[in-house]
């Protein structure tokens, strides 16, 4: 069932998500919207969860800065691979320089609908 009320655009790379403070990897990119964001990960992320969380993407995509925000979980699911869940999650007061960047990486590097 769609639980998502927006679109989103998968990336062709799939970027670590970083809990911002303990730079542990929370997961993996899945898709992104100015909205929210999917998330494959190993451990379960219950809903109502709010997480500071960054995206590196100095490293992996050779940018000037890296995405940091704020986001709670609205859904978690088992994935097809059995080791992974899948999360969905929306961005909590993004601001714009932050949603322009959403836009340019779903626009750059986005598969096209």
């Amino acid at each position: 069932k769609e639980q998502r009320h927006f679109d989103r655009k998968q990336l062709y790379y799939y970027l670590k998500v970083i809990q911002t403070g303990t730079g542990r990897i929370a997961g993996y990119l899945g898709d992104i919207s100015p909205q929210g964001l999917m998330v494959f990960s190993k451990e379960k992320i219950e809903p109502e969860t709010v997480m500071h969380l960054t995206i590196d993407l100095g490293k992996e995509l050779d940018m000037d800065e890296n995405l940091i925000f704020e986001a709670r979980s609205l859904w978690c699911e088992k994935d097809v691979n059995p080791d992974y869940y899948v999360i969905g999650f929306i961005f909590i007061d993004l601001d714009q320089s932050s949603i322009d960047m959403v836009r340019y990486l779903t626009k750059k590097y986005g598969l096209s609908q």
